[in-house]
């Protein structure tokens, strides 16, 4: 079962009794929680909202840390800053493409909060699922093309901002601990089920299964929806649209934004 694999994983890359997890309130990082639970680690949750706009995560993530006595920080994202981060995105963290800022943006305030020396990340799980619309749309069958599309998934090195989150880390000494990612046992585990055996009758239904004994213990957790979705980083970003200093060239969506500024590699850009 997963359960045993996340367990053994962490067991293996956390020496510590302490450990911290990114939890934003959806299945894949509740997970590396129950599981880190089971092992008897003291949890502590991080979690972020914008200001002035709590959203479900930060809401769930109270909810389940408040249930199995973690502790939880919630750390309330500014947005006046906006134009300056997303430079900053730019220019020291490399930030390419729209959803590189959008994830990586509410952890340039997260990380700074961070205590322990070993952190839990959810990041990449979403790949061996093929929850997106796209992946429903048009890859979930028959299984050969849906195992093409999550071997193509995790070809891409910065998966949702990966690299991104691994420099925060590092700029502060943390350990990022992804079982989800770069870890044979995980892949192969998923890489027996096709996606109806993956997510029937609810998405993730597998890991919900693995952690049944949790699950229950808290309230309906929503299906899969992107992070900058779910917190609406992504309607934050469009006012960057109005930003005339920033959007010279007058862009009408953020991700062409990104991309202007991504092929200077500069927080400039030219006229």
């Amino acid at each position: 079962m997963i359960d045993k694999i996340l367990a053994n994983i962490i067991r293996n890359e956390v020496p510590t009794d302490t450990v911290g997890i990114l939890l934003s309130g959806g299945v894949d990082s509740l997970s590396l929680g129950f599981a880190a639970y089971r092992l008897g680690k003291k949890i502590t949750a991080y979690t972020f909202h914008l200001e002035g706009d709590k959203s479900y995560d930060a809401y769930k993530a109270e909810e389940v840390s408040k249930e199995f006595g973690w502790e939880c920080e919630t750390v309330v994202v500014p947005t006046i800053n906006l134009r300056e981060d997303f430079l900053r995105l730019v220019r020291t963290y490399d930030c390419r493409k729209k959803t590189h800022f959008e994830c990586t943006f509410p952890f340039l305030y997260v990380f700074p909060h961070i205590k322990e020396s070993y952190l839990l990340s959810g990041i990449g799980a979403d790949g061996y699922y093929g929850v997106s619309k796209k992946a429903i749309l048009h890859f979930k069958e028959p299984k050969e093309k849906f195992d093409q599309f999550r071997r193509n998934y995790f070809m891409h090195y910065n998966v949702t901002g990966f690299r991104q989150i691994e420099q925060l880390a590092q700029e502060k000494d943390i350990s990022l601990v992804h079982p989800y990612i770069y870890h044979d046992e995980v892949r192969n585990y998923y890489f027996k089920y096709d996606w109806f055996e993956l997510n029937q009758p609810r998405q993730k239904q597998v890991v919900r299964d693995a952690f049944k004994e949790e699950f229950d213990r808290v309230t309906s957790v929503k299906d899969h929806i992107n992070l900058q979705l779910g917190s609406n980083i992504d309607h934050l970003f469009e006012t960057l649209l109005n930003d005339e200093m920033l959007n010279n060239r007058k862009r009408k969506r953020v991700m062409d934004l990104a991309s202007d500024y991504a092929s200077t590699g500069s927080s400039t850009l030219p006229l």
